[in-house]
């Protein structure tokens, strides 16, 4: 009778997850989605990758967090390496407080919005690590997309045994759902309490989801190298904010975001700042929502229906031809930097790879690794290439 309470209770709460605003407070539309997370519809039949990770933010688990915000560039960076090229939309679960409220952020495209979502994200002092939740919840309330080449990954991260709540909503039901839909779930385990009785269940949760088990330290395994590079992707990526041009009702909240979110890597050292600046010379971080260059290269985009009241001041007093211009040079300007950065970012790397093979690791046993490696893995059953 408890157990179908419980369950009863857990579908009140996807409900009313469903049909709640952006916890962050950002304005949502009529349906109750945050503009940059509308599901795509379905004659883009564009590649894409979409990667849900459900992160346990019950105690104990706040190093594998800051592991997680100083590593999630280093694997948006991975993704940008598939060819073809794909769309990344990124979705965010904080679970571990038996059936809620989670922390729940929707899929969306908007990287600089992802980074912001995932610094709310701390060790709560909760308890109730309902895994197989967390895995229903990823299932059903993220807006996956559907195309010829789509990879729908989820990463769930935890350091208990996942088989805890409700019987309705184990991972041993959730799970094969999950899979049944195309998405593969992925298990990585960082715990080391009563190991023996929760690895076996990690482990099988993996392989109902046709994904990859995966051991993690406690720490997350963060291993930092300072690069000659750091310095000059730092001025470089503050010199690229300079190509943006804000408009519309997005324009200044997007552009002052895209400073904060640099703020914030910057902020967990220079490694973690060359990582982003590395990601925003990228394809996948695109802006067109409140970025003029970013929107002139969409197929639909008329910059002739762009009112004055829309325009930064520099261009409202200049006809369309000049707006033209002046957005192209800004591409342009944009274009060499971005070249710039990827050819240090290439250094960089191999500087990276090579100072961890001298103090004799590549960085097992972390976050960064775990997911790099088992992305690239079950992309390239997707028909994904890497670099």
């Amino acid at each position: 009778m408890r157990h179908r309470l419980l369950g009863l209770v857990a579908s009140l709460a996807l409900c009313s997850a469903a049909h709640a605003g952006d916890p962050i407070g950002r304005p949502v539309d009529p349906v109750g989605v945050p503009s940059a997370d509308r599901p795509v519809g379905p004659a883009d039949d564009k590649p894409r990758i979409a990667v849900v990770f459900c992160i346990d933010c019950s105690g104990s688990m706040g190093p594998v967090i800051d592991a997680a915000k100083q590593k999630v560039w280093a694997i948006v960076n991975q993704a940008a390496k598939a060819k073809p090229s794909p769309v990344l939309r990124i979705g965010l679960i904080g679970y571990g407080n038996g059936l809620g409220p989670f922390r729940t952020f929707p899929l969306t495209d908007d990287l600089d919005t992802v980074y912001e979502r995932l610094m709310t994200f701390k060790d709560e002092g909760w308890g109730d690590e309902f895994v197989g939740l967390a895995v229903h919840r990823a299932t059903t309330n993220m807006a996956w997309a559907t195309g010829r080449q789509t990879l729908k990954v989820v990463y769930v991260v935890g350091n208990e045994t996942a088989l805890q709540g409700p019987a309705n909503t184990s991972y041993t039901r959730t799970t094969p759902v999950a899979a049944a839909d195309g998405i593969v779930v992925n298990a990585v385990y960082c715990g080391n309490v009563d190991y023996e009785a929760a690895t076996p269940t990690w482990r099988e949760m993996a392989r109902l989801g046709d994904g990859r088990y995966m051991e993690i330290a406690q720490t997350g395994g963060v291993r930092h190298v300072a690069t000659p590079f750091d310095d000059e992707l730092s001025k470089l990526s503050d010199g690229l904010n300079n190509t943006y041009v804000p408009f519309g009702a997005q324009g200044r909240g997007g552009a002052d975001n895209q400073m904060a979110q640099d703020a914030n890597a910057a902020g967990l050292g220079k490694a973690v700042a060359a990582d982003r600046a590395a990601a925003k010379s990228a394809v996948q971080y695109r802006n067109a929502r409140w970025d003029l260059v970013d929107a002139a290269k969409e197929k639909d985009f008329k910059l002739s229906t762009v009112t004055d009241e829309q325009l930064p001041a520099e261009l409202r007093k200049l006809t369309l031809e000049q707006r033209r211009a002046y957005v192209d040079r800004k591409a342009k300007e944009r274009e060499s930097i971005q070249d710039k950065i990827k050819e240090l970012a290439a250094k960089r790397d191999a500087f990276v790879r090579d100072e961890l093979a001298k103090k004799g690791g590549t960085g097992d046993k972390a976050l960064e690794t775990a997911v790099r490696e088992s992305l690239t893995e079950q992309a390239r059953t997707k028909g994904f290439k890497f670099e």
